[in-house]
């Protein structure tokens, strides 16, 4: 304990150029132990950007394609599963609901999702539901026609393009945009919009699965209604027993049992001829983020680098310090200090520096967490969890002062030589 007053002491008398120390090392805590937990909770945030749902049901190809399309919106299916699938999984009796997913126009480079009003009660990202910023969920056509005209916006397109509720849209067929891809013949009134989830939903324009088929009456080879129309082609309000769909993008599953999933997974891959794949979305996204796991490992290596030179730099003010404590040591040697205690002195108040560094930099950064938890969940779709540090975090704290202690032993030895040298005649200054 007196060598631990005699370090805070004299570490407290050179306060001003420590302080200085102290804050290099809080901040380079803070990107290290930052960088982790953020790197931690994005991949948490990733593996559950739809929770609650078992299987991802869509036609038979690559699972990472399904989850990028029927997930993310990134891409498009090179082919379909068929409505007799869905309706036969529907009603296997392990199956709890199943969402519909419809993928391939677009408005104004923004995905457009048709599915039935299930998906705004069923869909959930991080464990969260889906809540309203205005309006509400479109009807159910087979119940109100006019739903064929109703569309919910997600939060990122509503902010982007300043829409509100009772604004007109024109969609636009396919990924392309120019003059006749667009459904001009079919306009959509917004009814709802999202609040922000953080996942890709808040990048979606959603409508019913007959809406969407509407939309596509009367088109041929990709001509639209009106030029066909104007070249002398018929054209008449559809029927709506003829907005059916005949084929569906994915189909989202949610089980009775989770534990049943295996089976179930066999079970709906025997269905239209084995031409369906059942995915897990957990496992699928788990392997999806390997993907990314390089730039991660980059990001971690940074900030370690940024922690081991603020170390550094705590061994080399006591270095530069050291001549103006020759005084200093030489009367604690006086008062019968041991030269490897005075070494010890100097490694303890090294040690304390960086501790002193390292609870404020796990301290700021919690605060930080904190207080920008709702901004990363909304705006980049990660999930924070404030708390104790992980078990690596924990490896990698020990390691900076680990890293301070063997950086220190250089002017800890300086001061055992001029401890020796020095004696009671220590050299003016």
């Amino acid at each position: 304990m007196m060598w631990l007053s005699l370090a805070w002491r004299s570490a407290w008398s050179r306060r001003q150029a420590l302080a200085m120390v102290i804050v290099s090392v809080c901040v380079s805590v803070l990107i290290v132990l930052g960088v982790q937990q953020l790197r931690d909770d994005a991949k948490r945030s990733f593996s559950n950007a739809l929770s609650g749902v078992d299987l991802i049901v869509g036609p038979r190809g690559s699972a990472t394609e399904l989850m990028l399309y029927s997930v993310f919106q990134i891409g498009r299916p090179s082919r379909n599963m068929g409505y007799e699938g869905f309706t036969a999984l529907a009603q296997l009796p392990q199956v709890q609901w199943a969402v519909p997913i419809q993928l391939g126009d677009s408005y104004l480079g923004h995905p457009v999702l048709g599915s039935t009003p299930d998906l705004f009660t069923r869909f959930k990202s991080q464990g969260q539901g889906l809540r309203w910023a205005e309006g509400r969920a479109f009807a159910d056509p087979l119940l109100q026609p006019q739903a064929l005209s109703e569309v919910v916006l997600g939060a990122e397109v509503a902010k982007r393009f300043g829409h509100r509720l009772n604004d007109k849209l024109v969609l636009t067929h396919g990924q392309s945009s120019g003059p006749g891809t667009e459904h001009e013949d079919h306009p959509m009134t917004v009814v709802g919009i999202l609040a922000p989830t953080g996942a890709p939903i808040d990048r979606s324009v959603i409508v019913s699965l007959q809406a969407f088929e509407a939309m596509h009456v009367g088109w041929g080879m990709g001509i639209s209604p009106s030029a066909l129309k104007a070249a002398g082609g018929l054209s008449q309000a559809p029927d709506m027993k003829d907005l059916q769909p005949t084929s569906l993008s994915a189909v989202w599953v949610g089980l009775h049992n989770r534990a049943e999933v295996f089976s179930v997974r066999r079970n709906i891959e025997s269905l239209e001829r084995g031409q369906l794949m059942a995915v897990m979305p957990g496992v699928a996204l788990d392997e999806l983020w390997q993907i990314v796991k390089v730039v991660e490992n980059t990001l971690l290596l940074v900030g370690m680098l940024v922690a081991v030179s603020a170390m550094f730099s705590v061994a080399a003010v006591l270095l530069v310090a050291m001549a103006g404590r020759r005084k200093e040591l030489a009367i604690l040697r006086a008062m019968g200090a041991a030269p490897l205690g005075l070494m010890g002195f100097v490694l303890l108040e090294s040690l304390l520096v960086c501790v002193v560094g390292i609870v404020l930099g796990y301290l700021l950064c919690q605060a930080l967490l904190l207080l920008g938890q709702d901004v990363l969940r909304t705006e980049f779709g990660v999930l924070v969890q404030t708390g104790w540090p992980a078990a690596q975090s924990w490896w990698a704290l020990g390691g900076l002062c680990g890293v301070a202690l063997l950086a220190s032993c250089v002017p800890a030895w300086r001061a055992y030589r001029l401890s020796l040298s020095d004696g009671l005649h220590p050299p003016s200054v």
